[in-house]
Formats: structure tokens, sequence, C-alpha cells
């Protein structure tokens, strides 16, 4: 190694899709956007389908990621983009539940694309080498969101002596409209990790109501004494209108699954509120599908909660194995605070995780924060490597992954230089674990449901606040008028 070398890392990115540059980021692999007359990487990506190759210093090597679209109909990078959702299936034990979630896996996306990706870096002779997801040592980070839809006395009792010995790794996220006259339920959350779920449970498709919802919502948690952190959609709803409300309001990060699930975080496009994915499957709908299929009875009820109980335990398994994020979430009114069983089953399978973060989803928001800030360079130095650190924002211990085939090898970065040699190093297989199919259910929608849906109907917001600034609110609340 000299000083003239070209560091294997950063890669250099030239005009290539934001989809791209969202994926190197949460894969945490180090990247640089390209300066023309500047050498900062041997390694530069463009995309030949929307400009040619820059003029390129001596040494560098250009990768072409057009070919990555290949002959399929669907362009990888535009699903990354995808922002529609849909309603789908899933099995869970011999229970047919349906959610509606992101049409596209991002996860699934991002892994396939990025493993293209990675074949054309070491076919140029690079390698791959990561930031780890986790703060060092971890491989792993749990959390259990709960989503307080309704105050419900018992259960919500119930859940928080729960959640009283394991404080650090539940995050709250109160629907204020059911909790402002509740002051003793405000009581126990305050110090908690405590997020706004709105103020009314509805995600409006109109960018002044989902203003008035969000703003609302937190003006009331404030009133209370609790400072709100984050956000969670109700129904976990996405558009634009209410990413837009929380972009103006501050909010830092969010989380719904008709974005994205069982992803790693990333920032929308265009927007600044970081996105923290969870696992789409709850008790409630679980409950539900109990119902449908004629199970109303107690027995039938406690039979799909511990179905539930085994299904979570199973997902927080393989996920904590292929080195992925636990992020699970329920509701305690009528569902957790009925069955704590569900609750006390995965954390106690997470105990047994020998090395995993149990946090809070602000923290691991922050965290993430801090990984994306992380800045070094990797140069080979014959058989070994060196890793210089170039930025490292403090607070956390943070380590790099070196991958070969399916196995990584995990390194702490304590110094500002770390050398290594992949034959010294102890390898862990990580291949990313299947997760439940998801089946498409895509039944004929009558006119009647696509104008109810167009109207954004509900039946949560009182008649009285239902906004007419837009004549569909005023449909809306002349319908519902009528209709009560």
């Amino acid at each position: 190694m000299s000083e003239h070398d070209l560091p294997l890392l950063p890669l250099i990115l030239a005009d290539v899709p934001g989809a791209l540059v969202r994926a190197l980021g949460q894969e945490g692999v180090p990247v640089e956007r390209f300066e023309p007359q500047t050498a900062a990487g041997r390694f530069v990506l463009f995309d030949s389908s929307r400009a040619a190759c820059p003029e390129l210093a001596p040494d560098q090597v250009a990768i072409d990621v057009h070919g990555l679209r290949g002959s399929s109909t669907e362009d990888p990078f535009a699903l990354l983009d995808d922002e529609q959702s849909r309603r789908v299936r899933w099995w869970v034990g011999h229970l047919a539940v349906s959610e509606e979630v992101s049409r596209v896996d991002k996860r699934a996306a991002r892994q396939q694309l990025l493993a293209g990706v990675r074949t054309l870096v070491e076919t140029a002779g690079g390698i791959w080498l990561r930031t780890a997801a986790f703060p060092y040592p971890y491989r792993s980070a749990f959390n259990f969101r709960l989503d307080y839809d309704e105050y419900q006395a018992e259960d919500f009792a119930t859940v928080l002596d729960i959640v009283a010995r394991h404080q650090e790794c539940f995050s709250h996220f109160v629907c204020a409209a059911s909790f402002e006259n509740q002051p003793q339920a405000l009581d126990r959350l305050r110090g908690l990790d405590v997020g706004s779920h709105g103020y009314w449970h509805h995600t409006y498709d109109d960018l002044l109501e989902n203003r008035r919802n969000v703003a609302r919502g937190v003006a009331a948690l404030r009133a209370h004494g609790i400072e709100p952190s984050g956000f969670v959609a109700p129904h976990g709803r996405f558009n634009r209108g209410l990413l837009a409300v929380l972009q103006e309001l501050g909010v830092g990060h969010s989380s719904e699954f008709g974005l994205a699930y069982d992803e790693l975080p990333f920032y929308p496009v265009d927007s600044s509120v970081l996105q923290v994915p969870v696992h789409p499957i709850c008790l409630g709908i679980c409950l539900e599908a109990a119902g449908e299929s004629g199970g109303t009875g107690a027995p039938a009820l406690r039979a799909a909660a511990d179905v539930l109980a085994e299904y979570f335990r199973w997902i927080a398994t393989a996920k904590y194995q292929a080195g992925e994020p636990i992020f699970l979430y329920g509701h305690p009114e009528y569902r957790l605070g009925r069955f704590p069983q569900v609750l006390r089953g995965v954390l106690e399978t997470v105990s047994q995780f020998a090395a995993v973060w149990k946090t809070t989803l602000s923290e691991f928001a922050a965290w993430w924060r801090a990984r994306a800030a992380l800045r070094m360079r990797v140069y080979r130095d014959g058989d070994s490597f060196a890793i210089f650190v170039d930025e490292q924002p403090p607070g956390y211990r943070y380590g790099v992954e070196y991958w070969r085939g399916e196995h990584s090898a995990p390194m702490p970065l304590d110094e500002t230089m770390v050398r290594f040699s992949p034959a010294a190093l102890v390898f862990q297989g990580r291949k990313p674990r299947d997760l439940p199919t998801l089946v498409r259910l895509d039944q004929p929608i009558g006119l009647r449901s696509q104008l109810l849906r167009y109207l954004d109907w509900e039946k949560v917001t009182p008649v009285d606040e239902i906004g007419t600034h837009h004549w569909r609110g005023w449909v809306k609340r002349t319908l519902r008028r009528i209709r009560e």
C-alpha cells in the first residue's frame, strides 16, 4: 500500500438512481459522490441509461449498474421507490391473516439489488465491507412497539406491568383523543419512549386534515408534560401528504408498514423523516382471522393468541440469526392486555439471545443517524486490508463486517486505523431468512368501495370536526350526518 493507491472503498457514485444511493446507505457500504478531477476511490458506479461514464482518473474502474435491470419488466430501482400499498394475506399457523402493506417487499428488493452490485464490485477486484447495522458487538436489535388506539384500564395496567421490567425495549405511541382525559395513564407513560399516534385514530388522505390531526395529537401530549418522540400512522397507512406534515412539524422518525415492513431504516425520497419499519403482523389481525373462521369464543381466541406467541418466537429467532432488527408491534387494549402470553413469550425468547441490543425506536433512530455519518476508507495491503476512519460520531461503539460469500466477520472500529487479514478472521453465517410468504389479494373492488375510498370514508372523526375546505370533506360530513 502506498499513498498513491486508490482505496477500494468508498464506492464512488456518479449519476446513479437515488434508490441505489439509499440502498447502499442502508447496507452501510461506504460511498461518496463523484467529483470531477478527484479520485477518492477506485470503483466508480454509473448508470449508462442516465448518462455516459464520466472521465475517470488513472487506475479507476467504471462499473455500469444499468445491467442490473436485466430483462425484467420491473426496474429494480423503481421498485425501491414505490410507495403504493396493497392488501395481502399471510398464514400464521392455521390462521389466514390479512393486512394492507407496502406493495413491494423492499427488504427482498434491496437484498436482490445489492447482491447484483456486490457481484459487480467483487468481479472488478473490490471487496464487500459495511458498517454494522448495530453498535458493536450486537448482531441484532429488539423493540416492541405499543400502539395505544384506545384506553382500557385493566388491559393498560396489565401491559404496563410487563413493560415496567423491560422499559429499555418498548416504545409507546399514543392516540391522544383516547388518553387526554386519562391523566393517571399518561403519568405512567411519562419518562418512557413515547411518540404520537395522532389525535383521532385515522390517517387522512388530505394534507390539511393530517396536519390538524398530527399537530393536535402532539400538542395534547405536550400539555400533559410528555414530549413525543416519533410518530406512527393509524392503520400503518402512508401518503405524501402525511410525510409533508411530519417533516413540517419536525418529526424525526416514523413507522408505516404501508411504505415498508421488515426492512432496515431509510429516508423516503426527498424527506428527512427517518422511516423505521416493523413486522406488520399483530395480535389484532390474528383475533380477527379467528373470528372470521367462526372462532368467536374464548377458547378460539386464546388459541389464536397462542399461535401468534409461537409465531413471534419464530420471527424473532429468524431475524436474530440473519442479523436483522427484531421490531414487532401490537395494541394493549382488548388484545395484548387480554393475552399477555404474547408479550411474555417473545421477551423470554429474546432474553436467550447473547448479542441483541434491547432498545427504543428513538434510540435506534439516533444510532442510525450517527451510523450514516461514519466516514472511512479501505485500502488493500498485500493479503491484508487497512481501514482508515475519517469521521466517527461519538456516543456509540462502531463495528464493520467483512463479507465472504454468505458469511461475515465482525470487527470493532476502536482505532482510527484498523488492519486485518481475512485469513485471521472468524466468520459467522448471516444468510437472510425467508420470512412468511405474502399472497396478494386482488379481489374485485365494487363501485361503492371505490367511492368510499375516494371520499376517505371513516367513522372516527366526529362529524362536526370533518373539514369542509375540500368538496370531498363536505360530502363525507353530509353523508355521515345522514347516516348518524
